[in-house]
């Protein structure tokens, strides 16, 4: 808590779970039904997947250079603030957009900019609980709530109007991003010192390295799962309505793994919930690979609480715990862009291939990144020492 100074404010919990709320409302939004309007637009299958697989990696160049300038700065909300005001207007301009490449040059423009809100503003919300001693799960499970109400929700408000209400709809959320990003609690950090830059110390340190290798790895086995589970599902025989319970109770699994963590936390440690994570990621995808029967799929659904929470939390109380707040924003950024953006974007480039070669069997390729995860986390349990501080 060194050197964080946090005033005195009201309400910060509530300002907090209204930020988380608003952006992933935003996801909600956004990921189910931006390639519908990028389809309406006049983008065709393949280029819908070169825009968004440039956008990943757009995202990840960029927020690792905006997140290098934080660290530099005491104050991180005006940066924050800034960059969601510049998504409101970036978005606003691909309105009139028809065609691929001015679609996709002022997408680009777009992801470029606001990219970087979620990390930055992550760091900005890590920053105040560590010096307010608060609770990151129960907050954070604000987000994946509203995630589920907004795809859900606006699903049924989009069917059979225009796709333009898409966008409509999307640069308003960005508009509410931008308000409660302005009222989060500030808190002041130490500037990192010039003559060590915050990324080339993390990216030399031995455990920092080990962490993003880990979470990496099981961050990457969903994308089978996101990029053909349903096409699989529908495949068996599953109805639509479903197979979106099926997506609705991994994420339930979620929200109750985010709002009762903290005492798991405490007594397994971060190096055991990288392994929790892990290990149920072996026994998700094994599962999930051998059948597509719902007796079998219900339970691997439940996982997601564990494959995707337990490992996100162990990060971010990694980075909120024993990252020295001058380094926080970069670390928040490599994990952001490159444990869980760029070996996404990787692994999502292949599974395509490895989906049409192995069918349901390729998720057992997933396992095996989840076991190789698993080593990993074995190995940092080993160095781990529960008062080290990186920075």
């Amino acid at each position: 808590m060194t050197g964080l100074l946090a005033p005195d404010i009201a309400w910060p919990r509530l300002r907090i779970a209204v930020y988380y709320s608003c952006m992933f409302g935003m996801v909600g939004i956004y990921q189910p039904f931006f390639p519908v309007w990028l389809a309406d637009r006049g983008l065709t299958a393949a280029e819908i997947g070169l825009l968004l697989s440039a956008g990943m990696f757009v995202r990840a160049g960029m927020n690792p250079l905006a997140a290098r300038f934080a660290d530099t700065r005491p104050e991180r909300k005006p940066l924050v603030c800034w960059l969601a005001f510049g998504g409101i207007v970036t978005a606003a301009l691909m309105l009139p957009a028809y065609g691929f490449w001015p679609v996709l040059l002022l997408a680009l423009l777009h992801m470029a900019v606001q990219g970087p809100v979620n990390p930055l503003g992550e760091n900005l919300i890590l920053l105040n609980l560590r010096a307010r001693n608060l609770d990151y799960g129960r907050l954070r499970a604000w987000g994946s709530a509203a995630f589920i109400a907004t795809s859900m929700g606006f699903g049924a408000f989009l069917e059979g109007r225009s796709a333009d209400w898409m966008m409509y709809l999307f640069i308003l959320s960005l508009g509410l991003i931008w308000l409660a990003a302005l009222n989060l609690p500030s808190v002041t950090a130490p500037p990192a010192n010039r003559e060590r830059p915050p990324m080339r110390y993390l990216l030399s340190n031995k455990l920092f390295l080990l962490f993003l290798l880990c979470a990496a790895m099981n961050m990457a086995s969903h994308a089978v799962l996101t990029g053909f589970a349903t096409l699989h599902w529908q495949a068996a025989g599953h109805s639509e309505g479903l197979i979106g319970g099926l997506w609705a109770v991994g994420v339930i699994s979620e929200i109750a793994l985010f709002a009762w963590a903290r005492p798991l936390i405490q007594r397994i440690g971060i190096p055991g919930m990288l392994m929790l994570g892990a290990a149920c990621g072996v026994a998700r995808w094994t599962g999930t690979g051998a059948s597509a029967e719902l007796w079998l799929l219900v339970p691997c659904q439940i996982l997601h609480g564990f494959t995707f929470g337990a490992t996100h939390l162990a990060g971010m109380t990694f980075i909120q715990k024993h990252i020295a707040p001058a380094m926080s924003a970069s670390a928040q950024a490599l994990y952001s862009s490159l444990g869980m953006g760029l070996a996404m974007g990787l692994t999502m480039a292949v599974s395509g291939w490895l989906y049409a070669q192995l069918a349901g069997q390729a998720f057992w390729v997933m396992a095996a990144l989840s076991a190789g995860s698993f080593c990993a986390a074995l190995v940092i349990a080993r160095l781990w020492r529960e008062d080290l501080e990186i920075g």
